[in-house]
């Protein structure tokens, strides 16, 4: 019973439970308070009590002592009188003389005040004081004075009276406000249990109106904010369940619309569905469940399909109904659930019948071809389009002195060489005129280096191999040895190491023999000294005396020289009045310097020419190996500069460079004119680096970036150029002849069908010229089929913020040409919202430092998450720089960033990699849509 009131109890309200409680515990703090009360006053009225006792027994006692013989109705009057005057508190007065009777005197009844039961309840005992007293007779008697209870009493109920008024005024006060209090708080739960009876019955729009006391309003906007939340929720999960609804049915089209044929398998090896073209294959129709394991082909059992995909030859025949025997190309992936366990595979056949059947046919044609290449006597390479050598029969290796297995894959200058022109270069030309039917090149007498070294004239044809389509494929080079006389071998060998005008040797021998003179320095641990003379004034012969005189005065200097050199030392010509004079074996560079100053005189003794003498003397600059420990054309490239400075100290004067000092002091002017001569002579080229859209994969463009293709050390980054042209009119010559490629490369791939956009930088400098805007509409004229709206500057951030009035304007002024800006490596320049806002860039480059480091650096990505969405915000397309792993172009399309470039993507390219390259990009990205629907969970 006790458990069921329990039970009862707790099921009734919060309210309810501590509103009794609250009851419960005021009427306890009333009954302890009354309680104490009612002792305080019962003390209280008894005190007072003893105290009126005192107050009427004293004059009593002095009125009984008066008396000298008081008889009894002496002492009965004295008593009357002294209890009339402590009326109502004495109830009587008793004298208790010695041997005498007890006289006493009572009062009347004194009508209570408090009720019977309240007199009953409290049952005051009624105070009694009793003295002793001795009268003037020498007798002695007790006086006793009794006090009246019921004054007491009344007064005890008085004060409770009006203390019980005040407490049910401060009970009644309390439970008023509490009931007030208790039903606002009623109202609100009331109002929630609307809102979410509402919510619950799916009226997910339910809001409690934000009112009443603090506590109510707090509960409705917390109410309000999760029902914002819960709506929020639920909308995401219907927009999810119809994202996956309709990507399900998507994937189900696209499965149905492959050429392939694709079945699905469970886990368990059922067989869960097929598409259209399997079931075409095999004349069947899937079953109600949509399974079609009963047109599956026992080749593909569970058991087999798996090791037949992961061989090697991965082939196999399936033999469908009411056809011929197919040979089949098996593939398999697995895909799995969502929380990533392996939920089947999924399995596709490739028909391989008509490939291996041209396979077949081809390698037949291949085994005629070389067996016709082998019996023919002349020389025959193939190549492909990008020089690399094919087929190479006998008599081609036995002219190049390499097998069939050393050349095969290797680039054809590497085999092939020429000595006049490199092979590679016959072989692209032959490539490239597909244009011209029956395209041939023809050579004679040609000289052929073999493995060996040794040098054969040859004569040789080249032609392209063309395709079905006429597009070139390779190169075909037909040759033979027309070494008929050793005087024809030796006059060209000679030529081809000696200079025509003096006979020293020329740059070629000099390459040799330097290289052969380095190579006995080392071993014999000696030094070399390469020595760069330079005729001082030489130009004023030839202007005095004429180019004859001038002749005949280079080749008296070369004979000199060739007298003063030993047998292991060697002298050649550079060209004009430059001579090379290589002194092996010194034994200290004091040494060096004592033969250069004996040649020096030897070389200013007058030249007797044509009877008259001339005079001229040398500049002499000397690079010493090993102290300048460093390849042959470096050391050419020292002594040179040495020379220079010889011919800067007055002429005819002889220095020897040094690595620390004469590197500090080689000119700005030097290096920007090697630069100058770099762009006049072709050595600088352009190569692109595609932009690309990471969720779709289209190209939506290139960057152009400059690269130098140095004769010796090989292709070289921009860091190589662009810092040397800072700030002089090359930099503005190097800027338009970069638009000028551009524009050129943008008409040949719209020729091509591809309208990508290209983007150049443009430097600061130059940008700033006055006359840019009127330089820059001359360059789009000399392009008119290009559409200037393909065109995209790209402006540093900082650099676009020096001048902002200016840059505004000319950026105005460009864009009215039909040009689109970028603003590069953004992030690093500090601009403010209202830089941005003012700068008319459709186009937000994020710098590159940012983008590397979203994965690992909070900030990074922080910062990055920031631009794509300024970028949002002021309606600007924004690319990220330097994207270099998969991870990276998820994390960029999870932040919103769709637009990327980097070795991730794709390095920069040549021009002619970017078209191959574009059809290599869409065949991947076609191949990882399938692969990823494929491997994407779904209940089929």
């Amino acid at each position: 019973m006790r458990t069921g009131n329990l039970t009862t109890w707790l099921l009734r309200g919060t309210y309810p439970r501590l509103y009794v409680s609250i009851v419960a515990i005021i009427l306890l703090v009333t009954g302890v308070r009354y309680h104490y009360l009612l002792a305080a006053e019962t003390d209280e009225a008894l005190q007072q009590g003893s105290t009126e006792l005192r107050r009427a027994s004293d004059p009593l006692q002095l009125r009984l002592a008066a008396e000298p013989a008081p008889d009894a109705d002496t002492v009965t009057r004295i008593l009357t009188e002294g209890l009339a005057q402590a009326a109502p508190a004495v109830a009587s007065i008793k004298w208790q003389a010695a041997d005498q009777p007890a006289i006493e005197v009572t009062a009347f009844p004194y009508p209570a005040v408090a009720p019977k039961w309240f007199t009953d309840w409290l049952d005051l005992s009624a105070p009694v004081q009793q003295s002793g007293l001795a009268l003037a007779d020498g007798t002695s008697g007790r006086l006793t004075v009794t006090a009246h209870p019921q004054p007491l009493t009344d007064q005890v109920w008085a004060t409770v009276l009006v203390q019980a008024r005040i407490s049910a005024l401060n009970i009644f006060t309390i439970f008023f406000l509490l009931t007030l209090l208790l039903r606002a708080n009623a109202r609100m739960l009331q109002r929630l249990a609307q809102a979410t009876d509402a919510f619950r019955q799916g009226y997910l729009s339910t809001r409690m109106e934000v009112t009443g006391t603090l506590e109510s309003r707090a509960m409705a906007e917390t109410f309000n904010d999760m029902a914002g939340k819960v709506q929020s929720l639920v909308l995401s999960l219907h927009e999810t369940q119809r994202q996956q609804s309709e990507q399900l049915h998507f994937t189900r089209q696209l499965i149905d619309a492959l050429p392939l044929p694709v079945f699905v398998r469970h886990a368990d090896g059922t067989y869960l569905d097929a598409n259209r073209a399997w079931q075409r294959l095999f004349q069947s129709q899937p079953g109600a469940d949509g399974a079609a394991g009963a047109s599956l082909p026992a080749e593909l059992a569970p058991e087999r399909s798996a090791r037949i995909a992961s061989a090697h030859d991965n082939e196999i025949r399936i033999r469908p109904p009411h056809q011929p025997p197919l040979d089949m190309a098996y593939y398999e992936a697995p895909f799995t659930s969502t929380n990533g366990e392996l939920a089947g595979t999924i399995g596709t056949l490739v028909d391989v019948t008509e490939r291996k059947r041209a396979q077949e046919a081809l390698r037949a044609e291949k085994e005629r071809a070389e067996i016709t290449l082998a019996s023919i006597g002349d020389g025959v390479i193939t190549t492909d389009l990008g020089g690399r050598i094919e087929t190479i029969n006998e008599a081609a290796q036995l002219m190049t002195g390499f097998t069939a297995d050393q050349a095969l894959g290797r680039q054809l200058d590497d085999v092939f060489r020429l000595y006049e022109e490199p092979a590679s270069r016959t072989a692209s030309a032959a490539a490239e005129r597909d244009t011209q039917p029956g395209g041939l090149q023809q050579a004679t007498y040609e000289v052929l280096i073999h493995r060996s070294g040794e040098r054969y004239a040859i004569e040789y044809t080249a032609a392209a191999i063309r395709e079905g389509s006429g597009h070139a494929a390779g190169c075909v080079l037909v040759f033979r040895d027309v070494t008929e006389t050793r005087n024809l071998r030796h006059q060209i060998s000679w030529h081809a190491r000696h200079d025509a005008l003096t006979g020293l040797y020329n740059r070629a021998a000099l390459a040799e023999k330097l290289t052969h003179a380095l190579f006995v320095a080392r071993n014999k641990q000696l030094l070399l000294a390469v020595c760069m003379l330079d005729l001082d004034h030489f130009q004023a012969v030839n202007d005095t005396f004429g180019q004859r005189v001038g002749d005949r005065l280079l080749k008296e200097v070369a004979r000199r020289l060739g007298a003063f050199i030993t047998a292991h030392e060697a002298v050649a010509r550079m060209g004009g009045d430059e001579f090379v004079l290589l002194l092996g074996e010194q034994p200290d560079v004091p040494a060096i310097e004592a033969r250069l100053a004996v040649l020096m005189q030897q070389l200013a003794a007058p030249y007797a020419i044509d009877d008259r003498l001339v005079n001229i003397t040398v500049s002499i600059g000397v690079a010493v190996f090993p102290q300048d420990d460093a390849n042959p054309d470096t050391l050419l490239r020292h002594a040179d500069q040495a020379m220079c400075q010889a011919k800067s100290f007055g002429r005819n004067q002889l220095h020897v460079f040094d690595v620390q000092h004469d590197h500090a002091v080689q000119t700005q002017h030097t290096r920007q004119t090697r630069v100058a001569r770099a762009l006049h002579a072709g050595e600088l080229v352009l190569h692109y680096q595609p932009k690309v859209n990471l969720r779709t994969g289209e190209i939506i463009g290139l960057e152009a970036l400059l690269r130098w293709q140095h004769p010796q050390e090989g292709l070289l980054g921009p860091q190589h150029v662009l810092p040397l042209v800072e700030d002089t009119d090359l930099q503005v010559e190097l800027g338009e002849w970069v638009l000028r490629q551009a524009l050129a490369q943008m008409r040949v791939w719209s020729d091509a069908g591809m309208g990508w956009e290209v983007s150049v930088n443009i430097a600061a400098p130059h940008f700033h010229r006055p006359n840019f805007v009127q330089r820059l509409k001359d360059i789009l004229h000399t392009c008119p089929e290009v559409s200037p709206s393909r065109l995209e500057l790209e402006i540093l951030e900082s650099a676009a913020l020096e001048d902002m009035q200016y840059m505004r304007r000319m950026m105005q002024s460009c864009q009215a040409l039909g040009v689109r800006f970028a603003l590069d490596d953004f992030g690093t320049g500090f601009s403010s919202l209202s830089y941005l806002k003012r700068l008319p860039a459709e186009t937000i480059k994020i710098d590159q430092s940012f983008v590397r480091g979203i994965l690992e650096d909070g900030d990074d990505l922080t910062l990055v998450k920031a631009i794509v969405a300024l970028a949002a915000a002021f309606h600007r397309h924004v690319v990220a720089e330097g994207v270099e792993t998969a991870e990276h172009c998820a994390k960029l399309l999870e932040l919103g960033c769709e637009r990327a470039q980097g070795y991730g993507i794709a390095r920069p390219m040549p021009a002619a990699d970017v078209l191959p390259w574009a059809r290599d990009h869409a065949a991947r990205h076609a191949a990882r849509a399938v692969q990823e629907a494929a491997r994407r969970p779904a209940s089929i």
